[in-house]
């Protein structure tokens, strides 16, 4: 009885977690710094399975500080009937390493930008202070974002500001699902991608 009821509990909540990822996935799932990804809950398929494809296209092998740059992210697979998608950007090395680098623009209603997740930093002696992990933001789908617009495809563009100075490459991590809409994290297939850039010198 004590096993049956968390396993009835947790089957009973998958329809709920998956509209919450049609909707935008949690924040820090691009697998990227040490971080999870979204195979975190989609998770019965091995990560980048052979049958799909994600491309990143738009990333400058070389940046110039406080250029714009069209960003775009493709996720493909056949089956595909939802897609999602999450990318950040930052320091690659050096002293500001994973921070964010750079600022994001949303050039449509299909995705948005999300908070990095927040620790309560505990020191002996002060009260609790929020540490923002560097003040990531994150860039993903949003519920009319996760429609695919053909069968087997789905793809988002945003725009993405140079950091100005920099001193370090920035990198780029994505993850992205290949859904099969049934309600449910099973029977996805996750991508994963990491693209560097170096300021030009």
């Amino acid at each position: 009885m004590r096993i049956v009821v968390p396993v009835a509990l947790f089957l009973l909540s998958l329809p709920l977690a998956a509209l919450a990822f049609k909707e935008g996935p949690y924040p820090n799932v691009t697998g990227g710094f040490g971080e999870q990804s979204c195979h975190l809950c989609h998770l019965d398929n091995p990560i980048n399975a052979p049958g799909g494809s994600l491309t990143v296209e738009g990333v400058p092998q070389t940046f110039v500080p406080g250029d714009k740059y069209g960003i775009t992210v493709t996720i493909s697979r056949d089956g595909l009937r939802r897609g999602g998608f999450e990318i950040a950007a930052r320091f690659a090395s050096g002293k500001q390493k994973g921070r964010q680098a750079g600022t994001w623009r949303l050039l449509d209603d299909r995705v948005q930008l999300i908070p990095g997740a927040v620790d309560r930093v505990l020191t002996p002696g002060s009260p609790p202070r929020v540490s923002d992990r560097g003040g990531v933001v994150f860039v993903q789908h949003n519920l009319a974002g996760s429609r695919a617009a053909a069968s087997g495809r789905n793809t988002w563009t945003i725009e993405w500001t140079a950091p100005a100075p920099a001193a370090s490459p920035v990198q780029f991590n994505v993850a992205a699902n290949a859904s099969n809409n049934d309600d449910s994290p099973l029977g996805d297939y996750i991508y994963l991608k990491a693209v560097r850039s170096s300021p030009q010198k």
